[in-house]
């Protein structure tokens, strides 16, 4: 049984720890760095992400907002009723666990239960992208240039209720909902701008 809560500041040590392996698991594959792409700042002053812990311990990390993420959505995809998720990195040593389903079917259930109609990402790297919709279902929409100049790939999902996965994860959000930007706690650990890291 997983738990999935707000993250904490005494959480920051594990999850710097979780971006610093995946960073490593990266270099080692030869993936090059990780990038992830650049938050607004009205995006960053909302911060708060979510943790995913197994065992007592830290195992994932996600942050999601209550809207499309900003960067080469059209106008009208902006306007629809979806959650971004713009940040998510999960244990590489805990891969057979499956973690990053687990996050994304959460997220996928929570989204639908809250009345959202789609889940949206970005990520700067091919291999994650592609990685996303063959592993994870996402479908690719686009690929489009960043305000830093690098290149983002936009992917969806349909919102819709997977009651399976309350089974395995107790939600300890609260009352609140999670879906509001969360902090660049990657920033620290070695990420560059410009990805989810899953």
């Amino acid at each position: 049984m997983y738990e999935i809560r707000e993250m904490l500041p005494a959480d920051q040590p594990a999850v710097g720890s979780l971006w610093r392996a995946r960073v490593r698991w990266a270099a080692a594959r030869g993936l090059g760095p990780i990038r992830y792409v650049p938050l607004t700042p009205a995006e960053r002053a909302a911060a708060e992400p979510v943790v995913l812990v197994g065992d007592q311990r830290v195992v994932a990390v996600a942050t999601v907002i209550g809207q499309t993420p900003r960067t080469g959505w059209t106008e009208r995809e902006s306007a629809q009723r979806a959650v971004g998720v713009v940040r998510m990195v999960t244990d590489p040593a805990l891969s057979a666990d499956r973690l990053s389903w687990i996050l994304t079917s959460w997220i996928t259930d929570f989204a639908a239960r809250t009345g959202h109609d789609w889940v949206r990402l970005q990520v700067a790297s091919h291999h994650l992208a592609q990685h996303l919709r063959t592993t994870l279902a996402w479908n690719p929409v686009r690929r489009v240039r960043t305000a830093d100049g690098g290149q983002a790939y936009l992917m969806q999902r349909r919102a819709e209720p997977i009651p399976g996965i309350r089974a395995l994860v107790e939600d300890q959000t609260g009352p609140r909902s999670p879906f509001v930007i969360g902090s660049d706690f990657g920033a620290h650990a070695g990420v560059q701008h410009g990805s989810c890291a899953s």
